[in-house]
């Protein structure tokens, strides 16, 4: 399809984990549109996720936490994006918000779910699919380009990533930085953001880790937020002196992506970190629990799943209100199966 808009914008979600699941859409959109101006508007802490994209032309910052809060920076930033003239706007989020403020911003084609009242501000509307889905959550946003008439035929989502030559130098300047040498690295993420629900055993963590090590002679780096430093400091008091190192609070998300391309294998929750890992082609090991990896689980090749089937499970909890027996039956030793199951087949 090449006539239409000759620039067009996509809002984007807020989170890693959704910017990841939302690629795939993004692609499907350049194959519509191929020589229409393609830009992402996106928050800062997602920015560099879209710049390994390699269909996006630019990305627009919009920041209602910090610069653009308030309904006078709302206002202020949509005059920012109307200065680029964009003939269309994707709109992924779900949030009357969005809509509204692509509609601030005066861009004349509005497309988007019609969720939450915000019809009215769309131009184009798709009728909101039932929840739960039953589908990847990265076909939730593929669909939303079928239901506007566009052809994305029968193809899987890509949400694929591949770091720049800049995350991955920086990267190797951390990982010497903290005591690399350059050898093989398992990678640990014992964290989840805003959900304890989701944090598999900090110590089962360190075991797994300890016995991969040993397996493949192989360093750890422990990975995570500031947010999550006692979940590292956990981790890292499991792990012997010699073969441990420590990045979590110090990573940028372009540094963490260029990380996460230097592991034999990670290991980590349902997490933003996950989501990248699978898309950059990380061998991934992704404990759930009361979350569903039909919807919310990696894409990749190369990652592999492990959860305990019970009766409640998912839940989508953000805390458990029983004994948490999903993560809690999930065993090291299926861990470990899993994770040397990945190595065996990569080398």
């Amino acid at each position: 399809m090449s006539s239409g808009p000759s620039s067009i914008l996509v809002y984007t979600p807020s989170w890693i984990g959704d910017g990841v699941m939302s690629l795939g859409a993004v692609r499907s959109l350049r194959t519509c549109y191929p020589d229409a101006r393609l830009s992402v508007l996106v928050r800062p802490w997602v920015r560099e996720l879209y710049e390994a994209c390699d269909v996006v032309d630019d990305t627009v910052l919009y920041d209602p936490r910090h610069g653009d809060r308030g309904m006078a920076g709302f206002l202020r930033a949509a005059r920012r994006v109307r200065e680029h003239r964009f003939d269309a706007c994707v709109i992924l989020p779900n949030a009357f918000r969005a809509a509204a403020f692509i509609k601030a911003a005066g861009i004349p084609e509005r497309w988007g779910y019609a969720t939450e009242s915000r019809s009215i501000l769309l131009t184009k509307r798709v009728p909101q699919p039932p929840r739960p889905f039953g589908r990847h959550q990265a076909y939730f946003y593929l669909d939303l380009l079928s239901g506007l008439g566009l052809d994305v035929g029968r193809r899987s989502p890509d949400t694929t990533l591949v770091a720049t030559t800049a995350m991955t130098a920086s990267a190797e300047a951390l990982l010497e930085s903290a005591g690399w040498t350059g050898g093989p690295l398992i990678g640990v993420h014992p964290g989840a953001t805003n959900s304890r629900a989701k944090i598999w055993s900090a110590s089962r963590y360190a075991e797994v880790a300890r016995e991969m090590a040993a397996r493949e002679d192989a360093q750890i780096v422990v990975l995570g937020g500031e947010a999550e430093a006692a979940l590292a400091a956990e981790v890292l008091s499991g792990l012997p002196d010699g073969s441990k190192l420590s990045l979590h609070g110090r990573t940028s998300l372009g540094e963490l992506m260029g990380v996460l391309t230097k592991l034999c294998v990670f290991l980590t929750n349902d997490s933003g970190p996950m989501h990248l890992a699978s898309a950059l082609g990380v061998s991934t090991v992704a404990v759930f629990g009361p979350t569903d990896s039909r919807e919310t689980g990696p894409l990749g090749e190369h990652a592999r799943v492990v959860r305990e089937a019970v009766d409640c499970s998912p839940c989508a909890y953000r805390d458990c209100p029983i004994d948490h027996r999903c993560m809690e039956r999930v065993s090291v030793d299926r861990v470990v199966g899993e994770a040397a199951a990945l190595l065996a087949a990569s080398s």
